[in-house]
């Protein structure tokens, strides 16, 4: 029976050192997923700045597209200033020369002309105040961004409420001003 106890011992010795050595394996698995883990956030991390930097370039790009605009906007502003600067000269030699020629010089309007165009000094005044102005269209979602921004909701905060860029807020805010 002495036998039997010496067996029944060498398997319990056995089957210890087994276990230890099964703890030993997971502990080393366990360990391998937190460096897993950590691979996997500064991965992470490293994308988060990615995307960040892309978005400052986008910005940037954006504020440079609303900077342009805005140039040729003026541009096309002082072009109309000075169109007008010569219609009103050209009007005001029009008025002199039916004083100066006979009255059978002067022309009648064209019949073909739209009805849009003006018959007069002061609706045609008007007319090119109505041509005046913003250049670029707004449909609704542009004028919804454009009244949350007088409200003094930020551009992040706009972007997120009508699931547009944020450079695409700043690009409409900045037209607006």
């Amino acid at each position: 029976m002495e036998i039997f106890y010496i067996c029944v011992i060498l398997v319990g010795i056995c089957i210890v050192f087994f276990a230890l050595i099964w703890m030993a394996v997971e502990k080393k698995n366990a360990r391998d997923y937190r460096l897993e883990l950590d691979e996997r956030e500064h991965e992470l991390r490293q994308v988060i700045e990615d995307a960040e930097q892309l978005l400052n370039e986008l910005n940037n790009f954006s504020g440079y597209i609303v900077d342009r605009l805005e140039e040729k906007q003026k541009s096309i502003e002082d072009l109309l200033a000075r169109i007008d600067e010569k219609t009103g000269n050209l009007s005001n030699a029009e008025i002199i020369q039916p004083a100066n020629n006979a009255v059978d010089d002067i022309k009648e309007p064209d019949k073909t002309e739209g009805e849009n165009t003006p018959r007069s000094e002061e609706a045609y005044a008007g007319f090119l105040q109505g041509k005046k102005g913003k250049l670029i269209s707004l449909d609704e979602r542009k004028n919804e961004v454009i009244k949350l921004y007088k409200k003094g909701i930020s551009s992040t905060e706009i972007a997120r409420m009508l699931n547009m860029g944020k450079g695409e807020i700043e690009l409409i805010s900045r037209m607006c001003k």
